[in-house]
């Protein structure tokens, strides 16, 4: 997820989130529960995964907008799927 659009996610928005301790790195779907401001820092955002509950804060870069968003993606890459629509 490029930068503006980490920053512009509000709770309640619905995103695509890729898990970072699963080698296969399936991408879930959630939903933003957290949005804390740092200064001089990043944005910390809070994502329940829609199947399992569990809250965690994924980098931005393991992020994605829904419907999918063209940014080219090497997790979506390692999984035989193409981030890009079409």
């Amino acid at each position: 997820m490029l930068t503006f659009e980490w920053n512009a996610l509000r709770v309640g928005d619905r995103v695509l989130v890729h898990d970072d301790h699963d080698p296969a790195l399936p991408l879930d779907e959630g939903v933003v529960v957290i949005v804390e401001r740092r200064r001089g820092g990043p944005r910390s955002v809070g994502i329940r995964n829609s199947a399992t509950g569990e809250v965690q804060q994924p980098r931005r870069h393991a992020v994605h907008l829904t419907p999918l968003d063209a940014v080219p993606c090497w997790r979506c890459a390692a999984n035989g799927r193409s981030a890009v629509p079409g």
